[in-house]
């Protein structure tokens, strides 16, 4: 208890001693993820209450898939725009697109076009990760290792706030409102990110004469194995998903499926949030990121054993995936941005585009087809412990071969 208090203390003194440039951009990219996080379980249990309300459970993976096409798109536009505008101009860009998508989706869906839930599904699918994307990696070229590892946690706390109180706010607009009306109030508040990011720094995110991928040919070994780890987390969380998106297939319309949805999405947050609160300054403070990184996989596998007790029913599947998701959304999350600290500016860049774009749905794409295929929940079972003993593997090995930490 003692060193649970000193480390605290600690925490707040180096917080407490950064630059006002540093406390500045720090503030800007929380109040972009907080709002973001907010808006994020109204836009997403309306889109997938909406999606599966239209054409099931099963479908899901279509999104998925098609999510991963119009993301490698965005990814490849972005790393060409990067060259020659700031983060704040594409940042700006991204958010008014995914605006003018979603809410004409809705418009689309409202008179009677049910492919007009496929767009919102698949499109909130690739906006967040986009938003997120570019939130940390501005971070990332603003801010050094050393206060990367102190604002990591409480940053990642006040966006899972952002989350719960958006979660609780879902809830109540589906039973009093409805889920049209609930979209539209998470499309309203995320325009005001727009707002917010305006006031960053004219950062570039690479030089004109070199981008960001291309500067990763000498580190392609650390960025592949960094790749391996995303690959076999996204499997893992994304099984869990799938077994949990089939159980909601209960509820008898989409207000009632979104209504549950927007109570798990405040139960994920609200576990993100007191990891990032209680468990991430301290671990980062006391472990190796690699011991981190070998910890996330271990849980992962308690987790999926006590989903073997099959009479919790719904419940049992929905405590797995609270849990996957409130760990990935938290620890996982910044134990992952720890890994390009190694790397120099460019590369950081070209890696979370590898990775946290590409790598990171193209995996969910990989794992999409084999489930339209295989829709037993004996191989959704089996490829959960067979993923999950993979990861805790790879993140030994490559704890003992970059000895960086």
């Amino acid at each position: 208890m003692k060193n649970i208090i000193t480390a605290v203390k600690e925490i707040n003194a180096g917080l407490f001693g950064l630059s006002q440039d540093e406390r500045r951009n720090i503030l800007l990219v929380t109040f972009t993820l907080f709002l973001a996080f907010f808006s994020y379980p109204m836009i997403r249990s309306s889109s997938t209450a909406l999606f599966i309300q239209s054409y099931g459970a099963k479908s899901t993976p279509w999104i998925w898939l098609s999510s991963v096409i119009f993301l490698g798109l965005s990814v490849s536009i972005i790393n060409e725009l990067q060259k020659y505008f700031s983060i704040t101009i594409i940042f700006n860009g991204i958010v008014a697109i995914s605006l003018a998508l979603m809410g004409g989706s809705l418009i689309v869906l409202g008179n009677g076009f049910a492919y007009g839930s496929g767009v919102f599904a698949v499109w909130k699918e690739v906006y967040i990760i986009l938003v997120v994307h570019l939130s940390l990696g501005y971070l990332n070229s603003v801010i050094d290792f050393r206060v990367a590892k102190l604002v990591y946690g409480p940053l990642g706390a006040l966006g899972s706030l952002g989350g719960i109180f958006g979660g609780l706010l879902t809830t109540k607009l589906m039973k009093g409102m409805g889920v049209f009306y609930a979209a539209s109030c998470g499309l309203l508040i995320l325009a005001l990110v727009i707002v917010i990011f305006s006031f960053t720094q004219k950062q570039f995110l690479a030089l004109k004469e070199k981008s960001p991928i291309s500067s990763l040919a000498d580190k392609k070994l650390y960025v592949f194995f960094i790749c391996g780890l995303i690959i076999l987390s996204q499997v893992v969380i994304n099984l869990a998903n799938y077994k949990f998106n089939l159980g909601l297939e209960i509820f008898k319309d989409a207000n009632e499926k979104g209504a549950y949805l927007g109570n798990i999405y405040s139960s994920i947050n609200a576990i993100s949030l007191v990891v990032q609160i209680v468990i991430i300054p301290i671990a980062f403070k006391y472990f190796k990121v690699s011991s981190v990184h070998i910890f996330i996989p271990f849980v992962f596998f308690v987790l999926i054993l006590l989903d073997r007790l099959e009479y919790l029913g719904l419940l049992g599947t929905a405590i797995l995936f609270v849990g996957f998701k409130g760990l990935d959304y938290s620890i996982f999350s910044a134990a992952k941005e720890m890994l390009y600290f190694p790397l120099s500016k460019e590369q950081k860049y070209g890696a979370k585009y590898v990775v946290d774009m590409v790598i990171y749905r193209s995996s969910k794409m990989g794992i999409s087809a084999l489930l339209l295929v295989f829709t037993s929940l004996a191989f959704t079972q089996n490829m959960l412990i067979i993923s999950v003993l993979l990861w805790l593997v790879l993140a030994a090995f490559m704890a003992i071969k970059f000895r960086t930490e």
